[in-house]
């Protein structure tokens, strides 16, 4: 029998990864995570009004713990409603031991975290010092209650208007909840988000499944601001929200501007958005980063028509980034679901760009997923466009995260880019990953033609192509049930690449622990090895040799070959929640034939309910014989929510290196329900690594919804 070459294997595995796609029975599955329903519920236990069907499945507010049992025996699939009057919650609990389910109906308004039982905490934000909580098992027990935001007090007296009914099922047991929106909130009709933590209770096995504060229920030491769920559907039909701007630079030049934003919903679960001339000016600047690599930093995405997206752009091979794309003229996007599809596109006409020399050029993306449960396959593809002077460059690839047995995955992708190469333009990488509680392994073959990252770096992100790699990772977390320690984790990465000629040009060797206190601090130890062929570095170094009889002293030439790369970083982390973060780090070692030393220090704090505040402080020494140097970078931001309507933002970054400073203020206030008036003070633009001009601008912004 003729053996397929690993290209032809790879193409083989996707296209049958498509036919399984399209195959595939459609489960529901969308991106909103609250769908509005015009029908009151009739609350039984069973999931049975059509609408349930509809609802996304709205686990993002389940994450996992560090101390659960496998999360995918316990799915815990959720759906919340809402309407005018009340929100709705409905929980199918998977259970693969249904007959083993603890419950009892004794007690009402106790704590029935020794049953199985879901617990929803609500923060209603109109009370600053409690929040709300529900609680419900298989068999019809209840308890609420109100406790306060620094976890001390639990009032049980407190009676909620709610309804809840439990019952076991073939697969393990569900629930409905409908809670009044009038006991949440002191005017229901403008209430339009609330924060939201759910948790399930597992007793039999020691398992609790949460997000934010319940860990179990009503551990605040882990206190955060919690996820916010919107109940505000999307409105079907237009609205188209105008703004005018004046631009008021250093020297008094004024430039005065105008756009609009319009969005129109297909459904509660389609829609699209138009912008012309949008607002980027404005947006907070990039932040600044230390960079001891040759290649591109990725950078997250501030602008807010591109945030909107979906998330699944973001595969191991990356074949698009909004980041390539500049100010616009216009762009329309849309995203939607369809069952258990879901799909997005844009198209964008960028500005020309005379700094750089470039026309205006038009960007268009298209993506579609197929997603189901957790422990159901994922597929997916992407294509990305750049149009530019009648010239197309570009990329599209599929994606597929197959399960093959309990535990077991194989993920998979595979692309072609087309433009100004046409030859060593491919690209794929295959590999299976095993997960369990205490255990994580991966193998991943990863191949990126000589001129692939060319062409995809016009839409994606390729930092580095010419290899043909294997990455590869074990991961085991070793519990501890006595003393301060609460988890110790061994951290191993190797990974290894050749050029597509079989030179071999890196390897690298990751070995580290991971130190978890009970008291939530955190202590981390890593070693780095790296071998790197001298491909970016080719200046000649001046070198002394010594004389002997043949020849005098002298000083000569040298091209250094390869480098061979070490350090070491130590790193203590204080994780009480996302607002109550402090950590410290140290990395010291030889970087392309340098030695350095980097001191970071960060922080995130919530300093009252309205007051937040993140700090970045980062010092890098770098030396060898012939020179020394050092930056500092400091990143400052504070956000004050003064009230419902009123938002002030300060931004502060400077880097010693470049001598660069941004400084942004900004000042949002809501003339609801018309519109928005924002100021903001910037001094300072530019990319990161590059100080730009240091110039004062203000901008003056005014926008109106219809």
């Amino acid at each position: 029998m003729k053996k397929l070459s690993l290209k032809k294997s790879a193409v083989l595995f996707f296209c049958l990864s498509l036919l399984r796609l399209v195959l595939a029975d459609q489960t529901g599955m969308t991106e909103n995570l609250a769908l509005k329903t015009d029908k009151p519920i009739d609350i039984d236990g069973i999931l049975s009004e059509p609408v349930w069907g509809k609802a996304p499945d709205a686990g993002i507010f389940f994450q996992q713990g560090p101390s659960e049992e496998d999360f995918d025996r316990f799915n815990t699939e959720v759906k919340i409603l809402y309407d005018d009057s009340h929100v709705y919650f409905g929980f199918l609990s998977h259970d693969p031991e249904p007959d083993k389910i603890l419950g009892d109906t004794i007690r009402i308004d106790g704590d029935l975290r020794d049953t199985d039982s879901m617990y929803i905490l609500i923060d209603a934000f109109d009370d600053p010092a409690s929040f709300f909580f529900f609680s419900i098992n298989f068999l019809g027990a209840k308890s609420d209650g109100k406790i306060s935001k620094d976890g001390q007090t639990a009032d049980y007296e407190w009676d909620g208007d709610w309804e809840a009914v439990g019952r076991r099922t073939d697969f393990g047991w569900s629930a409905e909840v409908a809670v009044e929106r009038g006991c949440l909130f002191e005017d229901p009709a403008e209430s339009e988000t609330l924060g939201l933590s759910l948790a399930r209770i597992v007793p039999r096995v020691g398992s609790t499944f949460y997000s934010g504060p319940l860990d179990p229920p009503f551990d605040f030491a882990q206190i955060a601001p919690l996820q916010e769920l919107s109940l505000v559907g999307l409105e079907l039909g237009a609205s188209i929200s105008p703004h005018v701007i004046t631009r008021i630079e250093s020297g008094g030049e004024t430039e005065p501007g105008a756009g609009i934003d319009a969005r129109y919903a297909f459904s509660q679960q389609t829609g699209g958005r138009l912008v012309v001339y949008p607002d980027f000016a404005t947006v907070e600047p990039d932040e600044e980063r230390i960079n001891l690599t040759p290649f591109e930093l990725y950078l997250p995405e501030k602008r807010d028509f591109f945030q909107d997206g979906p998330d699944y752009y973001n595969r191991p091979i990356e074949l698009f980034y909004t980041k390539r794309i500049g100010d616009l003229y216009g762009g329309a996007r849309f995203q939607g679901a369809a069952g258990s599809f879901v799909f997005s596109g844009m198209s964008a006409q960028t500005k020309k760009q005379e700094d750089f020399g470039e026309s205006s050029a038009n960007f268009s993306v298209f993506s579609l997923e197929k997603k189901g449960s957790p422990s159901s396959a994922i597929f997916g593809l992407t294509a990305a466009n750049k149009l530019i002077e009648s010239q197309n460059t570009g990329t599209a690839g599929v994606y597929s995260d197959i399960p093959i047995m309990r535990n077991l995955r194989l993920s998979g992708q595979f692309a072609v880019s087309y433009g100004d190469h046409n030859k060593g333009n491919l690209a794929f990488f295959l590999g299976p990953s095993y997960d369990t509680k205490t255990f994580h392994m991966h193998l991943h073959y990863i191949h990126l033609g000589e001129n692939f990252g060319d062409n995809v770096n016009q839409v994606g992100f390729i930092p580095d192509d010419n290899r043909r790699e294997l990455d590869s990772a074990i991961h085991i977390t070793f519990p501890l049930k006595h003393g301060l320690l609460s988890q110790i984790k061994y951290l191993s990465n190797y990974n290894i690449y050749w050029g597509m000629d079989g030179t071999l040009r890196s390897w690298r060797i990751d070995q580290g622990f991971d130190f978890i206190l009970r008291s939530k601090f955190n202590l981390s130890a890593t070693y780095t090895q790296e071998y790197v062929l001298n491909e970016y570095f080719l200046e000649p170094e001046l070198i002394f040799l010594p004389g002997d009889s043949t020849k005098p002293a002298r000083w000569a030439k040298k091209y250094i070959k390869d480098f061979r790369n070490d350090r070491v970083k130590l790193q203590s982390l204080y994780w009480a929640s996302t607002w109550n973060t402090f950590g410290l780090s140290v990395t010291a070692g030889r970087n392309f034939k340098s030695f350095f030393q980097v001191y970071e220090i960060f922080e995130k704090l919530k300093i009252t309910e309205k007051l937040f505040t993140e700090w970045n402080f980062c010092f890098l020494k770098y030396e060898d014989e012939r020179f020394f140097k050092s930056t500092t970078i400091h990143i400052l931001k504070f956000i004050y929510n003064v009230n419902r309507n009123l938002t002030w933002k300060l931004f502060f970054q400077s880097n010693k290196a470049i001598k660069k400073i941004n400084f942004h203020v900004m000042c949002l206030y809501n003339l609801r329900p018309v519109g928005t008036i924002q100021f903001v003070y910037q001094k300072g633009t530019a990319a990161p690594g590059v100080k730009g001009t240091q110039d004062h601008t203000l901008f003056v912004k005014l926008s109106r919804k219809f």
